[in-house]
């Protein structure tokens, strides 16, 4: 495994923690914590490990697979587009305090996850560890700052 393979599944394994506080919270009924994981995790999902991907390592996967859009990174695309709207809806029933919808749109965000990260471990990521001139060193040091500055 490469710098980039275990950055982006450490990173993988950090935001799944962070998305099962955000369902015990809600479990518990503790709302505004649930607000504030899942903000936490919506940050570091949506404005980083995601943009990352999708401005970095998929155009670096696709310059080497051709110059144009590739079947997998089209998926992993699809799969980003549909899992934001999975997150907006999440966002929504921590806000009317429903913890059965958040729980059946985590349920579903679960697996979808899974599958995703999945996807990107075994296909995605261990070709640019070897394609990257640097193994991906400027991405995991990018990955890493970013860690830092967020906030437990």
């Amino acid at each position: 495994m490469g710098a980039i393979d275990q950055a982006m599944q450490s990173d993988h394994e950090r935001l799944d923690r962070i998305l099962a506080t955000t369902a015990q919270a809600v479990e518990a009924g503790r709302w505004q914590e649930a607000r504030e994981a899942l903000a936490k995790f919506r940050h570091g999902i949506e404005e980083r490990h995601m943009v990352v991907e999708e401005q970095a390592l998929f155009p670096a996967f696709e310059d080497r697979e051709g110059g144009s859009e590739h079947p997998l990174t089209a998926l992993l695309r699809k799969g980003h587009q549909d899992l934001r709207i999975f997150f907006t809806e999440m966002a929504e029933a921590i806000a009317a305090e429903d913890a059965e919808e958040f729980g059946d749109l985590y349920s579903t965000v679960q697996i979808i996850l899974q599958q995703h990260d999945a996807k990107e471990e075994s296909e995605l990521y261990p070709f640019l560890a070897e394609a990257l001139a640097d193994h991906g060193a400027a991405v995991t040091e990018q990955m890493e700052r970013a860690a830092r500055e967020e906030p437990e």
